[in-house]
């Protein structure tokens, strides 16, 4: 009989159970090779991985504890270091009085009764006409209230608009802007020692107070439009009074009988220099001799300005939630380094900064402080990094700071630095 089938192992007859098996033997030796493969490439990786974490670690170790490592990767990784002749400027070619300051992400140019509003790539965005001469203003955030110095006109603009203008009897010595367009205007020139008047975002005039025996020196409200705090000296007497008043704005504008809602008085002789409003709800006081916090009538020293053997030469208070103060301290015969102190209002975080030189000048707004150290500035921020080092060939004579944007001020030419 003649017989088919796939098990028959005749002569040339081909096993299909051989091959299944073959076949099976053929995929784990390419699944072995695979796998093998595949674990040296996860090996190449991870050890790849590794020597960039250990490579990271040791430059960062080296960047935080060597000057001079930090100043080389400053110039030649992170590209830091730029010069005046590589910046975008604006030219200052005018014959009337001219004042430049930072608002927002401009740089403005106040001349010939024109605020110009120039861009980081120093085109002009937008002119606003103002009848302003001898500027005095205050900024905050997208906010700039501005006046002419012992005018009685105040305008609140935001963005390239004007949102409204008022007149005020009186003279008109400083102003005061919250971070939601809340303003304060400190008046002399009345029959009164001080006025200051509290207007809400649209204009609206909400209330006034009459100093008669006391000078205001300055005024700050808080970020959530609940408060005025002001601050005033009275130099009658024989020994220097300083005083924070802490005001409810709703209680002042619907003219209840007792609107103070606390007055701290400091020792004698202390003067008070400005106050600001942090978003922590601290209040920070300067003095001539410190710089302190008040919060529910409490008051919490927080940087000495007058230390036995060191020479302090700077010191502000508008920075978001930090405050700083600087020291000369002599490194060597020759050599004078700046140190700067920075802490935090609200977390009593201190950081340091040591810049080689004597700082000229110091500007501070938001988070950002530029040390002038003639034809240097260095711009750190409140964390004590280096952002920008600028170096020119002359005399910076001042720097103005915004939202993201700085400028080198010369007599004839503003030079903008994206920060």
């Amino acid at each position: 009989m003649y017989k088919t089938g796939i098990n028959n192992r005749s002569k040339g007859g081909i096993n299909l159970k051989d091959v299944i098996d073959f076949e099976k033997r053929e995929r784990n030796i390419a699944d072995k090779t695979n796998k093998k493969n595949l674990n040296k490439k996860r090996l190449v990786v991870i050890i790849v991985i590794i020597v960039l974490a250990v490579v990271i670690g040791i430059t960062m170790l080296l960047y935080y504890s060597s000057r001079d490592v930090r100043n080389f990767l400053d110039q030649y990784l992170f590209r830091k270091n730029i010069t005046q002749e590589k910046l975008e400027t604006i030219d200052l070619d005018y014959d009337s009085n001219i004042s430049v300051f930072a608002y927002n992400k401009y740089i403005c140019v106040l001349a010939e009764n024109k605020l110009m509003q120039y861009n980081s790539s120093g085109n002009l965005e937008k002119e606003i006409s103002l009848e302003i001469n001898n500027p005095v203003y205050g900024v905050n955030n997208r906010y700039i209230a501005i006046s002419e110095r012992n005018g009685s006109k105040i305008n609140l603009i935001s963005g390239s608009e004007i949102l409204w203008t008022r007149d005020v009897d009186g003279n008109i010595s400083k102003i005061s802007v919250n971070e939601n367009g809340y303003v304060s205007v400190i008046l002399t020139g009345t029959t009164h020692k001080s006025v200051i008047v509290v207007f809400d975002n649209s204009g609206k005039e909400l209330f006034k107070i009459y100093l008669a025996t006391t000078t205001a020196i300055d005024t700050s409200i808080s970020n959530d439009n609940k408060y005025l705090a002001y601050a005033e000296v009275n130099t009658n007497g024989t020994a220097i009074r300083s005083n924070i008043k802490v005001i409810s704005i709703d209680k002042a504008k619907n003219d209840q009988e007792e609107p103070t809602i606390y007055t701290y008085s400091a020792d004698n002789n202390k003067l008070i220099v400005n106050i600001e409003y942090h978003k922590n709800g601290q209040i920070i006081c300067m003095y001539d001799s410190e710089i302190s916090s008040i919060k529910d009538n409490t008051n919490t020293v927080l940087i000495n300005l007058v230390e036995k053997d060191k020479n302090i030469t700077f010191s502000n208070i508008n920075l978001d939630n930090y405050i700083y103060r600087a020291i000369e301290e002599n490194d060597g015969l020759f050599n004078t380094n700046t140190i700067l102190e920075i802490k935090g209002t609200s977390n009593d975080r201190t950081v340091t900064y040591t810049v080689e030189g004597v700082a000229k000048d110091i500007y501070s707004f938001n988070n950002i402080i530029a040390i002038n150290l003639g034809q240097e500035v260095e711009f750190i921020n409140t964390s004590g990094w280096l952002l920008k080092r600028y170096s020119s060939l002359q005399e910076v004579q001042n720097v103005i700071i915004g939202n993201g944007i700085a400028g080198i001020v010369y007599k004839d030419q503003v030079e903008i630095i994206n920060l």
